[in-house]
């Protein structure tokens, strides 16, 4: 029998507001002028501090439709394990209140999945899930549930096996999900550089090629602190028959008062049919 664990927030109070009020203040607020929004597939969203990153969350999430059910897929900041890491039952507490796990649907994934296993302790310190969720809860449904995956060790082999059992268990799902890839891109690098950087990863990203995002890294030496979450979910939205993906945001930390010669990456990509 599995036991429901409430994983509490960490980083509430660091990465974002700790008060529930002053935090669906700051939602709000970030949240661009009321428009049309685009049922997606997948979007890629930072995961950094609140002043580096609430912009480019609001841009990117305020633009899409919020369906019941989403996968999260996040890097890991606590030490990267061989396997990749989900909790099975249970939710997600923030400031807003919690997020239910859908159980059956990480049960699928389970089964579709051999590098996918339930590790509870991957998530007690990760905050590349928990600050996407108070965007979740404003913008989505009361009924919002989540499959919240932690990155593991990634390669191209395990990449094709990872994104062909998540996009089969996907596709014959009942509802629709929004897949929800947190990472930051090029780390540590004087702004220029990473400007230059970013755009080569955004343009792997724009083609929906998570294999060839891995090979720009690991050749460029780049630092990506979400790389195989990223591949990952782009390859299963190209397996679902995502064509476009849609930059709708970019920022460095050097923007936001960060150090010209050490900047991180930011940007929000909107991908779907």
């Amino acid at each position: 029998m599995v036991v429901p664990v409430i994983r509490r927030p960490s980083v509430a109070g660091y990465f974002y507001p700790a008060d529930r009020a002053a935090l669906a203040a700051a939602i709000r607020q970030a949240l661009p002028a009321k428009t049309e929004t685009i049922a997606a597939t997948a979007v890629l969203v930072p995961h950094g501090g609140w002043a580096q990153t609430s912009a480019v969350m609001a841009e990117t999430l305020g633009r899409i439709e919020i369906p019941k059910r989403c996968l999260l897929l996040g890097a890991s900041h606590t030490g990267t394990r061989a396997h990749w890491s989900v909790m099975s039952a249970g939710a997600y507490e923030t400031p807003l209140g919690e997020v239910s796990i859908d159980e059956q649907a990480v049960d699928a994934l389970r089964r579709a999945c051999p590098q996918l296993q339930v590790d509870d302790e991957a998530h007690v310190g990760e905050h590349s899930l928990e600050v996407v969720l108070p965007w979740l809860q404003t913008l989505g449904r009361a009924e919002l549930q989540v499959v919240p995956v932690v990155a593991g060790s990634l390669d191209a082999a395990s990449l094709g096996v990872m994104a062909d059992g998540i996009a089969g268990v996907l596709r014959h799902s009942t509802g629709s999900t929004l897949i929800i890839m947190s990472s930051d891109l090029s780390h540590y690098l004087a702004q220029e550089r990473a400007r230059a950087e970013d755009e080569s990863l955004l343009a792997c990203i724009a083609r929906l090629d998570g294999a060839g995002l891995l090979s720009q890294v690991d050749a460029r030496q780049l630092v990506m602190c979400g790389d195989g979450a990223v591949a990952c979910g782009l390859e299963v939205a190209a397996r679902l028959g995502a064509g476009r993906a849609v930059q709708v945001a970019y920022r460095t930390s050097a923007e936001t008062g960060g150090d010209p010669q050490a900047v991180i990456g930011y940007a929000g990509v909107i991908i779907h049919h």
